[in-house]
């Protein structure tokens, strides 16, 4: 009964292992050919949530967003302020980087400060239909599949 005992542990493990949860993000589905709507902020610790939702009103579609593809990113942050670049990322890590190739001339620091936490970001959190952006758990920036659907 003992020996029975020896066999079946090592096989059991042996199966759990070999079925175990992938736990790498698929990055295509995620980012590529995905358009992002900024919806919440935290910059320094303190959340600015509303402040994306007043420019929505102000400037529109054409505020507050982030568009990949296979390789490149593009965006606006404030009245028409763009942004683009190239982006990688690792699903296996939940880590992205954005290399930027034309960056946003921000008047506005609420601007600026986006930009410094997408220029430094180093990991993201992913889910159906959010997306966070993180420079680090004092600074991020929160994205929805909609300009509706708010995240706190």
């Amino acid at each position: 009964m003992q020996k029975r005992k020896l066999i079946i542990a090592p096989l059991l493990l042996s199966l759990l292992t070999l079925f175990s949860c992938n736990k790498e993000d698929d990055i295509e589905t995620i980012f590529v050919g995905r358009t992002w709507y900024m919806n919440g902020a935290t910059i320094n610790g303190l959340k600015l949530n509303s402040d994306i939702k007043n420019f929505y009103t102000e400037a529109g579609d054409a505020a507050y967003y982030i568009t990949f593809s296979q390789t490149t990113f593009r965006g606006a942050l404030s009245h028409d302020v763009t942004f683009s670049g190239t982006w990688q990322a690792d699903g296996k890590r939940q880590t992205i980087t954005l290399n930027f190739t034309q960056s946003p001339s921000a008047d506005s620091t609420f601007d600026k400060d986006l930009y410094h936490i997408l220029s430094d970001i180093t990991s993201y959190e992913s889910g159906a239909d959010f997306l966070t952006l993180k420079k680090d758990n004092s600074n991020l920036i929160r994205l929805a599949d909609s300009r509706t659907k708010v995240y706190n």
